[in-house]
């Protein structure tokens, strides 16, 4: 079993890697390519239609968040885990293979658009698939640091994402790379794509989802309307983890560059510090999730984000704080949240809903909050001419989370084996630092 609970790591590792690799690299690199793609004299207009073109991408997710969730939840968590890979692949290939404004016309923002509802789709349903497939596969003293090995995929794919942009400026210089020099990337990323889908196909079936299916269908509609409340708390609890992931691992760098005390080498360069804290945050808090609880990490990470977000970006605005030393900070709280949050989400559903009832919630909240994030701080800074209110808006969000945080409890989390009260297969022990679950428990 050691050699499968390994796969299970590094192929649940993958394909959230690439998730991210494929989702930062379109952000950091669209004020790079823009002016190629979409139409306009403007300067500032293309690049907010390219962040327009971000946010359309997350319009998808909720829609994907229920077709690879149905996926996920009838066909097989294998089959989800490799559909949701494959077409995050696809997606980036067609980007790296987009024409020219100049040479397609309006087609070029088309095929852009086209690519990022795909990737969209296959980005709704890839957290909560790969969170139900830790749950279910992962040994329960160990459940929360293979969660968070898998959810460092991506801090990894941010980044590599980073890195890659650097490398590119560093040796075409930026000129070159927005000539093209930005068709690189994405080339990588179908590259890594292909690996993920590789290694995915050969993972085995979760044991939970076959003796859910051997048990037989359960009516979904009634489970989903029974687990409305907890559907909402991950909704809430998704709110602060996308504004913290798409503030400080994405968009910091365009923050630093706005308050002028930076060039975007500069902050790019720098910014692979906090990404590092991020990492480590991350797996520090699934091993200490699985000595005392995940609930601990989850309430500190978004209490101490929602505090320190203000504070730590308007120092670094103003120059009382360096922007190695602001980023890391915020990054840090960000991580203790990030690495177990999904896995524990994962937990308030019983299997034959699990990847549905997690993956829509967290769809809409991530389309809603975290794909807008970038346009909504670009055009709080270009209209209100006013970088404090971006951190204020990451406050609100975070803050939203961090009361959705200790609405949750351990009584509404299921053992990962739960038949929505058939209990074909028998209930896992608690995790320590958790109450147990009765196997009568419902919502």
């Amino acid at each position: 079993m050691a050699v499968s609970r390994a796969r299970v790591v590094v192929a649940s590792t993958a394909g959230i890697f690439v998730e991210s690799l494929d989702w930062t690299m379109y952000a950091l690199l669209a004020p790079h390519f823009a002016g190629q793609v979409f139409p306009g004299h403007d300067e500032v207009a293309k690049v907010l239609g390219a962040y327009v073109v971000f946010a359309a991408g997350f319009v998808a997710r909720p829609v994907g968040s229920f077709v690879m969730g149905r996926i996920t939840d009838v066909r097989g968590r294998r089959a989800g885990l490799v559909a949701s890979v494959s077409l995050i692949a696809a997606g980036s290939a067609l980007l790296a293979l987009a024409p020219t404004y100049a040479v397609a016309g309006w087609w070029a923002a088309v095929v852009v658009v086209v690519a990022r509802l795909t990737q969209g789709i296959a980005m709704g349903g890839e957290v909560a698939t790969a969170a139900t497939y830790v749950v279910e596969v992962a040994p329960a003293e160990r459940r929360y640091r293979y969660g968070a090995f898998a959810y460092s995929g991506d801090a990894f794919g941010t980044l590599a994402a980073t890195i890659v942009l650097a490398v590119l400026l560093g040796v075409l210089g930026t000129d070159a790379v927005e000539s093209g020099g930005w068709r690189i990337a994405f080339a990588f990323a179908s590259l890594c794509g292909l690996l993920a889908v590789w290694i995915r196909r050969g993972v085995p079936e979760s044991r939970v989802f076959e003796a859910a299916r051997d048990a037989g269908p359960e009516p979904i509609r009634p489970l989903l309307r029974a687990h409305r409340g907890r559907m909402g708390l991950a909704f809430m609890l998704t709110i602060g983890s996308t504004i913290g992931v798409y503030l400080g691992s994405v968009y910091l760098p365009e923050y630093a560059h706005h308050t002028g005390r930076y060039t975007d080498a500069q902050a790019t360069s720098q910014q692979t510090v906090a990404l590092v804290v991020l990492l480590l945050a991350m797996i520090a808090s699934g091993f200490l999730s699985d000595r005392f609880g995940p609930l601990p990490l989850i309430r500190i990470g978004f209490t101490g984000a929602a505090l320190l977000v203000v504070p730590l970006l308007v120092g670094l605005a103003n120059g009382w704080l360096p922007f190695v030393v602001a980023a890391p900070l915020f990054t840090a709280c960000v991580g203790l949240q990030l690495g177990v949050t999904p896995v524990a989400g994962a937990r308030l559903f019983p299997v034959p809903i699990r990847a549905v009832a997690l993956g829509v919630p967290a769809g809409l909240a991530i389309a809603m909050f975290g794909g807008t994030f970038p346009y909504v701080a670009e055009w709080l800074i270009s209209e209100a001419h006013a970088l404090r209110l971006v951190p204020v808006y990451a406050a609100v969000g975070l803050a939203v989370s961090a009361v959705g945080s200790w609405l949750v409890s351990y009584r509404l989390m299921y053992p990962p084996d739960t038949l929505a009260g058939t209990h074909a297969v028998p209930p896992a022990p608690a995790v320590a630092g958790e109450d147990a679950v009765s196997p009568g428990s419902r919502p």
